[in-house]
């Protein structure tokens, strides 16, 4: 049996394949406040990506499960690369904030990153609007930077912008 760029050596699609990989890559890691375990915030990302932005876009909905896994954890952009492909390492690598000093420059080079990770961006962004309300203003500042990386005319990003921007107006008019 061949494998597609979509589809792994067993059978499964790339993002069936990456799901299961999320909880052993960010194990024993939770999402601030609550005791969440961090894999979730990455299902709910990739649920946005699919439900609310792309659509079935294989290899935005792996990434998506990839989103920060250079950066919370000892996984490898090589080992992503060898098991998911190396579009799903290259977007992984855009969306993950790898050394100290990068915090300055990560908007800059997420805004000339493809259309792919900076849709997934977003739909982190709108993830983060929910969530415990010491890191609401934190979260809404990231908010309006993520929109700022709806560039170009590709539909995904046009839905994503406008549901960013709809949400990010509800909580500004929401009382505290």
């Amino acid at each position: 049996m061949s494998s597609s760029p979509a589809t792994g050596a067993n059978g499964f699609s790339l993002w069936q394949n990456a799901a299961p990989m999320a909880p052993q890559a960010h194990e024993g890691q939770h999402s601030p406040g609550p005791t969440m375990p961090y894999f979730a915030h990455c299902s709910r990302v990739a649920m946005l990506v699919v439900f609310a932005f792309s659509g079935p876009a294989v290899e935005i909905i792996a990434a998506t499960y990839r989103h920060e896994v250079y950066e919370k954890t000892t996984l490898t952009r090589e080992a992503v690369a060898m098991a998911m492909g190396s579009m799903v390492a290259t977007l992984a690598e855009r969306l993950s904030i790898t050394i100290p000093d990068e915090k300055a420059t990560y908007w800059e080079r997420l805004a000339q990153a493809p259309w792919k990770a900076r849709v997934i961006k977003i739909a982190h962004a709108l993830d983060h609007l929910n969530g415990p309300l010491d890191y609401q203003k934190a979260r809404l500042r990231s908010a309006r930077r993520a929109v700022l990386l709806a560039t170009g005319h590709e539909p995904a990003i046009e839905r994503a912008s406008q549901v960013l921007r709809q949400s990010i107006d509800c909580f500004e008019q929401s009382p505290s």
